[in-house]
């Protein structure tokens, strides 16, 4: 199979358009492993200790922690319970 680009170049009007070319596709079945991961939960009881500062939440995200999200128990049942939960991909 042969492709004459003088056609295209008329057809187009410009001498800088080429054509698209397809490009083949390759299908593998290749088993792809299911992600893992960890989760972590910190629960602060306020009357005893503050809640996490910044360096405490940098050092966790230095050690691949992500939060994702916060528990604040304090005003909903009379606890003074702060939860903070964090998952990270675990390492095989």
């Amino acid at each position: 199979m042969s492709l004459s680009l003088a056609r295209y170049q008329s057809t187009f009007g410009q001498q800088d358009v080429r054509p698209m070319i397809p490009m083949p596709m390759v299908y593998e079945n290749v088993p792809v492993a299911p992600t893992n991961w960890e989760y972590r939960v910190l629960s602060v009881d306020t009357r005893e200790m503050a809640l996490p500062d910044v360096a405490t939440l940098n050092e966790l995200g230095d050690q691949g922690w992500l939060l994702t999200g916060v528990l604040d128990q304090r005003s909903s049942t009379g606890s003074a319970f702060v939860h903070y939960y964090f998952v990270r991909q675990k390492m095989a």
